[in-house]
This record gives C-alpha cells, sequence and structure tokens, in this order.
C-alpha cells in the first residue's frame, strides 16, 4: 500500500508539472504571437510608408512629364509606387490567421482534432475503393459520375472549414502558397518603388526632370 501511494503521488506529481510546462509553453506561444502580429504590423506600415514617400517624390518629380495633354509621368509614377503602398497591408491581413493561431495554441489543436473528426467521419475512400475494386464495372459511365461526386466531396471534406476551423486553415498548402506569392510580388512591388525614388532624386539633383 504504501508503494502504491507513493506512485500515485508522484503520478499525480508528474501530472501537474506536465500541465504547468504545457502552460507556460501556451504562455510563450501566445506572447510570440502578439509579437510577430507587432511586429508584422510594424514592418507593413514601414514598407507602405516607403512605397508612399516614393509615390510622392516621383509625382512631384514628373508632374510636368506629359503626352497627349495627359500627365503621363505623374501616371507612370502612380501605376509603378502604388502596389508598394496597398502590397504590405495585404500581406499583414494574410499573415493575421498564422500570427493567431500561434497565440491560441489551444483552440488550434481543438480545431485539428474537430478536422480530424470530419476526415475520419466519411465513407467516400471506402466507397472508392470498392468500385475501383471491380474493373469491369469501373469504366461504366453511371460509376465514373459516382466516383467523381466521391472525390469532389471528399475534397470538400477534407478541406478545413473557414468557419468551423478559420486557424487551422491558415496552415493550409493552398493559402501557404497565396501568402508566399503576395509575399514575393510585395518585395518585387517595395524594389520598384525604390527604384522610381532614387531615379527621380537623381533626376531632380541633375536637373533631368521637366519643369512647368
Amino acid at each position: 500500500m504504501p508503494n502504491d501511494l507513493d506512485d500515485a503521488v508522484a503520478a499525480g506529481e508528474n501530472a501537474a508539472e506536465q500541465r504547468r510546462i504545457a502552460d507556460r509553453f501556451a504562455r510563450t506561444l501566445a506572447v510570440t504571437g502578439r509579437a510577430l502580429r507587432l511586429l508584422i504590423f510594424t514592418l507593413a506600415g514601414v514598407a507602405a510608408l516607403l512605397g508612399l514617400i516614393a509615390l510622392v517624390v516621383g509625382v512631384a518629380s514628373w508632374r510636368h512629364a506629359d503626352q497627349w495633354r495627359l500627365p503621363i509621368g505623374a501616371i507612370v509614377v502612380v501605376l509603378l509606387c502604388l502596389p508598394a503602398v496597398t502590397l504590405p497591408f495585404v500581406v499583414h491581413r494574410r499573415l493575421a490567421p498564422l500570427t493567431r493561431a500561434i497565440e491560441r495554441p489551444a483552440v488550434l489543436v481543438a480545431q485539428a482534432r474537430d478536422y480530424v473528426t470530419d476526415v475520419r467521419s466519411g465513407t467516400e475512400l471506402s466507397d472508392l475503393a470498392a468500385i475501383a475494386g471491380k474493373p469491369s464495372r469501373a469504366w461504366r459511365p453511371g460509376s465514373l459520375w459516382q466516383m467523381t461526386r466521391l472525390v469532389g466531396a471528399f475534397t470538400t471534406r477534407v478541406t478545413p472549414d473557414p468557419q468551423r476551423q478559420p486557424l487551422l486553415t491558415a496552415f493550409m498548402p493552398v493559402y501557404l502558397k497565396t501568402l508566399w506569392l503576395v509575399v514575393i510580388v510585395c518585395a518585387w512591388a517595395l524594389v520598384v518603388a525604390v527604384v522610381v525614388l532614387v531615379v527621380s532624386l537623381v533626376a531632380v539633383l541633375a536637373g533631368w526632370t521637366p519643369t512647368g
């Protein structure tokens, strides 16, 4: 009996220590998520400000460059610099679900469990296997149509529900691929804005810009 009691006490202390570690880890993730969100917002603001400066300087430098009674210089500058002003905030908005997921690990785990339950609840794969297991039946028009519907239903079900599992959606490959594409486009837009800013400043200092 004493040994059993000691084992129970040790098990309870071990479980309590694991809970404390998990709580500390969750708090650390929450702080990290908030810090990342603040950092991303700051970087987006700085990038957008740089694009805005390039836009203003470029328009001021080339406002007298006109053609066919149109301010071609200002129009070109706006088209080149406007993405650098707007895209950083698009990146921030696209990254927000990731930072929220990091900030709330307990909710993310609960949504992941809900998602796994949804995936396991269907019978599409077994139905597809049953149809494919009969070659003479699989190539019939009705069977092909049924297989198409089963694949569509399975694809829809294995995709996280944005309403029920919004945090989990942020980790899906399609979302991450789109996010990465937006980040790359934003980086190139900033490069273009910096080039416009440098060229405009050099042109003003060298007297290459048209005057009214």
